[in-house]
This record gives C-alpha cells, sequence and structure tokens, in this order.
C-alpha cells in the first residue's frame, strides 16, 4: 500500500452515521430553517489493490432515501486526495480532500465538509456546508455522529 494511503484506513470498515440535516427548506437569508433526521449506514473499502477507498452509504434523510458511493484516494498526479461522489438524486461533486489532526477536510464547488475523527479512530463528528451557486454564503447541510460498527 502506497503511503500516502495508509492514512485512509482509519476510514475502513462498516459505519453508522445519525444527526440533522438543515437543507430543506434553508437559505442564505433563513438558516437551519429546518431540523430532519437523517441516518445512514456505511461501508469504505479498499478497490484496486489498494488504491482507492470505495465508500457506500444507504439511509434517509426525513422520509428520503439517500443512496450514492464515493471514490475516494491520493492521486499520483496532483499529490493531493480526492474525492467523487455519486448519489440517487443525481448528484456527482468532487472533492480536494486534506488532512491534518485527526480532521479530514472536503472542499468542493459548492459543498464542503469536515471529519473529525476520534483519537481511537471509532467515531467521528462529520458537518457539511452547501451553498447554491459559487457566488453565494456557505450554509450549514447536515451535522452527523457516526460510530464504527465492524
Amino acid at each position: 500500500m502506497k503511503k500516502e494511503n495508509q492514512k485512509l484506513n482509519i476510514f475502513v470498515g462498516e459505519w453508522k452515521a445519525i444527526g440533522k440535516s438543515y437543507a430543506e427548506g434553508n437559505s442564505n437569508g433563513n438558516l437551519q430553517v429546518s431540523l430532519v433526521d437523517m441516518s445512514s449506514t456505511e461501508t469504505f473499502e479498499w478497490i484496486l489493490d489498494d488504491s482507492f477507498l470505495i465508500h457506500h452509504w444507504n439511509g434517509h434523510v426525513g422520509n428520503a432515501e439517500f443512496n450514492g458511493m464515493e471514490v475516494l484516494g491520493f492521486d499520483i498526479l496532483s499529490q493531493t486526495y480526492i474525492s467523487s461522489f455519486f448519489d440517487n438524486a443525481g448528484n456527482s461533486p468532487t472533492y480536494k480532500v486534506t488532512f491534518q489532526n485527526n480532521v479530514w477536510t472536503y472542499i468542493g464547488e459548492l459543498q464542503r465538509a469536515t471529519f473529525k475523527f476520534s483519537d481511537d479512530g471509532k467515531s467521528m463528528k462529520t458537518h457539511w456546508d452547501w451553498k447554491k451557486n459559487p457566488d453565494e454564503n456557505w450554509l450549514p447541510l447536515c451535522d452527523l455522529t457516526v460510530t464504527k460498527t465492524i
């Protein structure tokens, strides 16, 4: 395994996420207008000779199903971590990913996130922000507590 990918091992396994989504009805003029329950089961596993992680999730935001996948890894050309998401709503954002002090940060054009791992690597707190277009301010999207189950 490439040394850059060894840091990604913290993600490997099965996880349970629970939290709140703020996006329903949210706008720059009215932050967090709704709190909708959110939950998912998630798995991360190595693919392509430990070159990338594949991340699958199956969950709900309120009563709506929210399912998808991510491919996460170290891009040798740009020498950065990268991520591509695909979900059942037709979204396919890409992110530059950085790591510092147990916190992984995803930065995309219209979304950003932080994944703060506990010292033992068995749980993390995630926070996502979003904006409708590049000229608007960031809005809170969701907060999740994620616990490793396997």
